[in-house]
């Protein structure tokens, strides 16, 4: 009897976790582009340890809202970036990340560089700036739409302290559940 009673009680167990495991598809997923070489990847002191930080090149593939896209970072820059004078604080320089988001999908969905920040390693995030005075272009557009199996490219700017550098590049639209992040090397 005891046994029987143990044998049930794991067959219900067994088959609560399965079936409870089963919404997978809606939850958001993100993971690394196969589409090129897999360059070393280097994980993050601060996200979760079940999320990886990419290398700038990286292409990072999400799904999540029935939306399937990509995103990558493809050059950070933080020195010689000029832009007009008049519309920088004391103290501060310009930095720029360049990024692209494709639509891998069928249904068009908005993008907006203020969905990217710069991470710090003391915890301070720097938001994006959408200055366009004397900066490089392309810059990436301001709320703009993506049809499926279109791309968006562009500069993503910020005005960051003169001393220190940001050390990771977040990418965290509104609803994903956990940030993609690209270390920013040295």
């Amino acid at each position: 009897m005891r046994r029987t009673a143990t044998a049930l009680l794991a067959t219900c167990l067994l088959t609560g976790l399965t079936t409870g495991c089963s919404s997978e598809s809606a939850k958001p997923a993100v993971a690394k582009a196969t589409g090129k070489p897999s360059a070393s990847r280097t994980p993050s002191s601060t996200p979760s340890p079940r999320q990886e930080t990419f290398r700038f090149g990286d292409t990072a593939d999400i799904s999540v809202g029935g939306r399937d896209f990509s995103a990558t970072a493809l050059v950070f820059k933080d020195q010689g970036i000029t832009g007009d004078p008049g519309l920088q604080s004391d103290g501060q320089k310009w930095a720029l990340a360049e990024v692209k988001v494709c639509n891998q999908g069928t249904k068009a969905f908005p993008v907006s560089p203020f969905a990217w920040t710069l991470a710090y390693p003391d915890g301070t995030r720097m938001e994006a700036t959408h200055v366009s005075a004397g900066l490089p272009e392309p810059l990436y557009p301001a709320d703009a739409k993506v049809k499926g199996g279109d791309c968006v490219r562009g500069n993503v700017t910020f005005e960051v302290p003169l001393s220190g550098r940001a050390e990771r590049l977040v990418y965290s639209p509104e609803d994903l559940d956990e940030p993609v992040e690209w270390r920013i090397g040295k």
